[in-house]
């Protein structure tokens, strides 16, 4: 009986601590306060933090004309007008992520292949084909500031689509643009690469220049008479070359668009610049295939046989250059930057080789090989 009363004794024993195991923890804890089992915690993570990767990212930026737009980030989709533009972005690394261009881009088919010339965003940066805009339905449209720019803000805002300014041309903004293209695509490293390379030409060229007395220039854009004056996108290219352009003064009564001849002679500059296009390519517009020799060799005669240029003494020295409108607008003009700065000052520049920067131009930021015939010079053409 001893011996039962025992046994009951230690069941009992056994069955108060069997109970007290299969307590939840927070009874266990015997505080009267309500705590989580460490199996619910770790769900609750997980879901905390599926919604931060779920989030969509997004990042600020200060375009080519000082608009603060936030955009998705990185960047996927994005519909480029205005071909300088898909250079730039091809040179940081980005061009996959453009899915569509305007057809000024498009036209040339050789070098601009990845874009399907029937499904273009429109004929420029101010002809714009909306309804094909939205159904491409693109994060971003990046257009130049001489684009339709609050229009197109304006048309697509209610589809989500944001608007973007980026001037491919403009070579005083040449830092902050390659900087935005790589921030918004998450190429940064290589963005940073493609400016580093022209900002150390710049700055050599800046140094070596920083004491001389700058030669004067005459440039005339690929329609003759057209040239540049302060203010304008080509004003800063050759600036930048250490060119005095002759109409950098007193040129508030100049046309640009249509100068008359007798001011260049007046003002008789030592070095003139022409650019030319191919023939088949759209008004404004560049192609990668250049003009014919030929066509230059005829240019060159005719501005030495312009009345009254023979007392000129770019003309008189034979100091007359030319490039293509393809080629000069090479990373926002800075290609011809460094062609026109070799030009005026061979000497003074023993370490910059144009060539090369085009070679590097070409090869390495555009994925093309080094094509010849879009620079001569007087000696070439004689």
């Amino acid at each position: 009986m001893k011996y039962l009363k025992k046994m009951m004794g230690v069941f009992l024993i056994l069955c108060i601590i069997l109970t007290s195991c299969n307590k939840p923890q927070s009874q266990i804890a015997g505080s009267g306060e309500t705590t989580q089992p460490e199996k619910v915690d770790s769900t609750e993570n997980k879901k905390t933090e599926i919604a931060e990767s779920t989030k969509t990212k997004e990042i600020t930026l200060t375009d080519n004309i000082g608009r603060e737009v936030t955009l998705p980030y990185p960047v996927v989709r994005a519909v480029v007008a205005n071909r300088y533009n898909s250079e730039l972005i091809r040179a940081c690394g980005a061009i996959n992520k453009v899915i569509a261009t305007d057809m000024g881009t498009a036209q040339d088919r050789e070098y601009w292949s990845i874009f399907d010339p029937n499904n273009t965003i429109g004929k420029g940066a101010k002809e714009l084909n909306y309804e094909k805009i939205i159904e491409l339905n693109p994060q971003v449209v990046i257009l130049p500031s001489n684009g339709s720019v609050e229009e197109a803000e304006k048309t697509l805002e209610p589809f989500g689509i944001k608007v973007f300014v980026i001037s491919g041309y403009d070579t005083s903004d040449f830092k902050n643009q390659v900087s935005n293209i790589g921030m918004m695509f998450g190429t940064e490293e290589q963005a940073t690469k493609f400016y580093n390379y022209f900002n150390d030409k710049l700055q050599y060229i800046n140094k070596q220049l920083d004491s001389v007395d700058k030669k004067t220039l005459y440039l005339e854009q690929v329609k003759d008479y057209q040239t540049t004056i302060p203010g304008d996108y080509f004003y800063d290219m050759q600036a930048l070359a250490g060119a005095d352009n002759i109409f950098s003064r007193n040129y508030e009564n100049i046309n640009q668009n249509e100068i008359d001849p007798e001011a260049v002679i007046e003002r008789n500059p030592q070095y003139i610049v022409k650019f030319l296009t191919a023939d088949a390519a759209m008004s404004g517009t560049g192609l990668y295939e250049p003009p014919t020799k030929e066509q230059f060799q005829e240019k060159y005669n005719e501005i030495k046989s312009r009345p009254g240029w023979d007392s000129i003494d770019a003309v008189k020295n034979n100091n007359i250059y030319f490039m293509t409108q393809f080629s000069h607008g090479g990373a926002s003009k800075l290609v011809g930057t460094m062609q026109i700065a070799k030009w005026m000052y061979p000497d003074l520049l023993p370490d910059l080789d144009p060539d090369e920067v085009w070679k590097t131009w070409m090869e390495d930021f555009q994925g093309f090989k080094d094509i010849q015939g879009h620079f001569y010079s007087a000696e070439d053409l004689k």
